[in-house]
């Protein structure tokens, strides 16, 4: 998700400024100039290596947001990108905030007219569309796929076949023939229409997670993270964040998992309305993938907390050597401006640090990326009110979270960002524009000058082609000339 923030400034442009970041120490806000020298992280974790698809949200399970085999799309043909094709829905309202999934030879993705898509990667055109429907808001709108699809390989009725993963507008988790889009089964999570899926699922061991959010800002719930049997639909596990008979604790992000140590992590938004003292909304939470048997979690403290204090990025795993120990580290935004870092065996401990990269209340919502050596951030802006620099991006030691540098973005981008080796794509209101991870410098910009046009959604690139959605409902390939 990170898309269920809806965008309404249309702005365009990028700067670049030095290497400044503001860390948080002993409560107190101050701004930290670093100039760092990092050499490369030997033993990294996994932080993504596909190569001709891009299977689910955020590459992968880890949620590092990276592509390292991509070469294709690199610092020296960055600059000359050209528009392959766009497919343009027939309404502009019908708009696209989830991320292109290349998987099994196909293009998927999901518009609020409530359908998935499978389309060509040659011209974009449908192979199949599924209507996967709507759910009032409370706004007077509809809410239609704003889930981002998984693709995996599964054995339902003994078949082992390409299956589409993807929560539908209607409330149900569904499990689609990836090459004909045919219902293979469907659950129906939550109770609609209090609830939502703005959640992308995760596929690990045989199993789909996903969480379960309250409709937008104005319609709360009970926040649940739910396990379902791949192969079935059978819910396997819930895990309440909040006790039963209260609501709040959404989870409108996507669940991530450290494959090795079976350990799942995800975030969760909005206070509770509970009588009773609770402690997992607005948390960061880690469970057994297996049971989602609780092993711990961290509350944002009073002081830092703000009315509208969501998690709203899924967590990403990292590796970082701090005091000469190396630590397997989860990472994520709140919606504060801070960023937290956490040793993924003591997530209760509390932060191993925080720095702040935007001023609260900001709509720092975008999930981090980590390509092995640092992280990337996206964030709002770093004084009130800015209007010069409404948004930011950030290249963060990933040990400390000094900044080796952060450009100045033109829209407080919140979709999520890519990164492929030298190069990080971020979705900027009516722009998107691709960054020099070496340096910050823009090296390329695109304008959709649409009715309704806003880059909410993350893009992906794979295999030579960045795929990026539209709210006006286009989803545009483009390619080196």
């Amino acid at each position: 998700m990170e898309q269920r923030e809806e965008q309404s400034r249309q702005v365009s442009g990028l700067k670049r400024y030095g290497r400044r970041a503001i860390p948080v120490t002993g409560g107190l806000v101050l701004l930290l100039i670093a100039i760092l020298a990092l050499g490369p992280l030997r033993n990294a974790p996994a932080a993504g290596t596909t190569t001709t698809t891009w299977p689910t949200y955020l590459a992968n399970n880890a949620h590092t947001s990276f592509n390292g085999a991509e070469t294709a799309i690199n610092p020296t043909t960055a600059p000359g990108l050209k528009l392959l094709w766009v497919h343009a829905l027939k309404s502009y309202t019908n708009r696209i905030t989830t991320q292109p999934i290349i998987a099994n030879g196909m293009v998927y993705w999901g518009s609020w007219d409530g359908r998935e898509h499978a389309s060509r990667l040659s011209d974009g055109a449908d192979v199949w569309t599924a209507n996967l429907g709507q759910t009032p808001d409370c706004r007077g709108g509809n809410l239609g796929v704003l889930s981002t699809a998984t693709i995996a390989t599964v054995s339902i009725g003994g078949t082992s076949q390409p299956v589409d993963f993807v929560g539908g507008g209607n409330n149900n988790l569904y499990a689609l023939n990836a090459s004909s889009g045919a219902v293979l089964w469907q659950t129906q999570l939550g109770a609609p229409p209090a609830s939502f899926l703005y959640s992308s699922p995760t596929v690990y061991n045989g199993s789909v997670y996903i969480g379960v959010s309250g409709n937008d800002d104005c319609s709360r719930t009970q926040g649940q993270l739910v396990q379902v049997d791949a192969s079935t639909g059978a819910v396997q596990h819930t895990f309440d964040v909040v006790p039963t008979g209260c609501v709040g604790g959404s989870v409108w992000t996507s669940p991530t998992i450290n494959e090795s140590t079976g350990i799942l992590y995800f975030s969760t938004a909005e206070k509770s309305t509970c009588s009773q003292a609770e402690t997992m909304a607005t948390s960061l939470i880690a469970v057994h993938a297996a049971d989602l048997s609780l092993i711990g979690s961290w509350q944002v403290p009073k002081k830092q907390q703000i009315a509208d204090g969501d998690f709203g990025a899924s967590p990403t795993l990292f590796q970082a050597t701090i005091g000469g120990i190396v630590h397997q580290m989860v990472g994520l935004s709140n919606k504060s401006g801070i960023y937290y870092a956490f040793d993924q065996s003591n997530v209760s401990a509390g932060p191993l640090w925080q720095v702040r990269l935007a001023t609260a209340p900001g709509p720092s919502t975008a999930s981090s990326a980590w390509d092995g050596q640092y992280l990337y951030v996206a964030a709002g802006p770093i004084t009130a009110n800015d209007t010069t620099c409404p948004g930011n991006l950030w290249k963060l030691n990933p040990a400390n979270g000094t900044a080796l540098w952060h450009a100045c973005l033109s829209f407080d981008a919140r979709g999520g960002i890519v990164v492929v080796p030298g190069l990080i794509e971020v979705p900027t209101g009516t722009t998107f524009v691709i960054i020099d991870a070496s340096n910050g410098n823009q090296l390329f910009s695109y304008q959709d000058n649409g009715k309704r046009s806003n880059f909410e959604g993350p893009g992906s690139i794979v295999n030579g082609v960045l795929y990026q959605g539209n709210t006006d409902g286009k989803l545009y390939a483009f390619a080196p000339a």
